[in-house]
């Protein structure tokens, strides 16, 4: 049903908050579009991210199942919305210190090509901002609020103060051997891992996947990260400039908006922590190789001390005697520049971007 007709039959409804005067320059709104939630011109009815939201939040309140029940005949759909009014078990503000959604083919082609983020979602955001993404998810039946959303991640990452208070218990913990590395350098590594249900935006617009965790025990102003598996997993498409987060679903795009206020929140508290600490937060999963045994450096030319070879301090001193007069016997093998290697031909050692020829540099 379209929202202009649900608007009519709800709006005398004293849970219905109205919303305040549209912000903008009103010159430079939509004239042919109107809205009746706002009174005000620059978007349609349908179009209106108040609305659903306000909607969204009722039907979670159980507030508004009388008239799902007349007015929704699909009883797959009535089901789920019950399902989603199903209250938390907690909600996770501060650190201290189901199964998938199903989509057709043809569905996620159709709500994928039809992703869009207007100009007009921006008035909502405090223009100029660097402010990062950070919203509110369902984390394991727990409503979790400051989680970062961030692109540049290549692991989900849950901190542990926020997993203690989910009240799972460590035994659901796995061992992981992947390290996360800082900036800065600094490694840390994580607790174990844990696969939790994340529930992404509102019903009926909403996603529901296992997220594979990565457990870290830091000090952080997050609750976790969601990086690029998730994100992928999602097939969502983020908008810094609007803080916001859209998604493919069965009944439609959904959308999860970044909070400005909590962003910068968040900000605050990691400049007042300890730096080497805030390196930790947005970082890549790998897998860190240390050397088995000290090397040290040989020089083969005594003319040139540049030209060297590594080999292992630990060496008996015999074996290493003989193996350096062995390769200096044969520097001549040796090429430390393309000098040494007359014959080659240049292309070999040419450096090129493979690149469309007609394509101009920018």
């Amino acid at each position: 049903m379209p929202l202009d007709q649900v608007l009519m039959q709800i709006k005398d409804d004293p849970s219905l908050k109205w919303p305040e005067k549209m912000k903008g320059d009103p010159n430079k709104r939509n004239r042919n579009k109107y809205c009746h939630f706002h009174r005000d011109h620059g978007h349609d009815t349908d179009e209106c991210f108040d609305l659903k939201q306000q909607i969204e939040s009722l039907i979670r309140q159980g507030k508004l199942r009388s008239f799902l029940g007349r007015d929704h005949k699909d009883e797959k759909l009535k089901g789920k919305a019950e399902e989603s009014s199903r209250q938390p078990l907690g909600e996770i503000k501060v650190i201290v210190g189901g199964s998938s959604a199903v989509q057709s083919p043809r569905s996620r082609k159709t709500y994928l090509k039809a992703i869009t983020i207007t100009e007009e979602e921006a008035e909502r955001i405090h223009h100029l901002h660097d402010d990062a993404i950070v919203i509110t998810l369902l984390i394991a039946d727990y409503t979790t609020r400051r989680i970062l959303v961030d692109n540049g991640s290549s692991a989900d990452i849950l901190y542990l103060p926020a997993f203690q208070q989910m009240k799972l218990g460590q035994d659901r913990l796995r061992p992981v051997n992947s390290l996360l590395v800082g900036f800065g350098g600094a490694k840390v590594q994580p607790v174990g891992t844990v696969t939790l249900p994340v529930v992404v935006g509102a019903y009926p617009q909403q996603v529901t996947k296992d997220v594979n965790f990565l457990v870290v025990d830091c000090s952080s102003s997050y609750n976790a990260i969601i990086g690029r598996p998730t994100l992928n997993s999602w097939k969502a498409v983020t908008s810094t400039y609007h803080l916001s987060v859209k998604f493919p679903t069965d009944y439609g795009v959904g959308q999860v908006q970044g909070d400005q206020l909590v962003a910068r929140e968040c900000y605050l508290a990691m400049l007042a922590t300890d730096e080497q600490v805030q390196t930790m937060t947005i970082e890549e999963k790998k897998v860190v190789v240390e050397p088995i045994e000290v090397l040290e450096d040989v020089p083969l030319d005594e003319r040139n001390p540049e030209r060297c070879t590594r080999m292992g301090a630990d060496l008996e001193g015999g074996i290493k005697e003989n193996l350096v007069q062995f390769l200096r016997k044969n520097i001549d093998v040796f090429a430390w520049s393309y000098e040494d290697i007359p014959g080659i031909d240049p292309k070999v050692i040419t450096h090129r971007l493979n690149v469309c020829p007609s394509s101009k540099p920018i």
